[in-house]
């Protein structure tokens, strides 16, 4: 199954923009490239190159699965949402805050205010 799973993350890492993009395609659970210009453009001004560029991108690595309908291409996450998310959190914390006991306390101070 090339979902992953709906599993983990693939290794490699969203661009911020992709990420944007990867909400979208989460929120709307299959589309093709201009429904999700569509969306995008409520926020972003990106032309349709631009978008099929990022999806094309995300599909290579694992971020999307293609299906193709006559001559469109549907897009859908391969990747479960939540678990996405959990991981790239984990990595970040991984990389900013390390082991260190001190710095897991101002994490934690952090999260208790937010």
């Amino acid at each position: 199954m090339s979902r992953q799973d709906q599993g983990s993350a693939p290794k490699e890492r969203l661009s911020p923009a992709e990420w944007q993009l990867m909400r979208i395609c989460w929120r709307l659970g299959r589309a093709n490239v201009r429904q999700v210009l569509r969306e995008d453009l409520k926020t972003h001004i990106r032309d349709y190159r631009t978008i099929l560029t990022f999806m094309t991108r995300m599909t290579n690595k694992g971020w999307l699965e293609v299906e193709k309908e006559g001559n469109t291409n549907y897009y859908k996450p391969a990747v479960d949402e939540g678990q996405a998310i959990e991981e790239e959190i984990r990595q970040f914390l991984e990389r900013v805050v390390g082991p260190e006991p001190e710095n897991r306390e101002l994490l934690k101070r952090i999260l208790e205010a937010y």
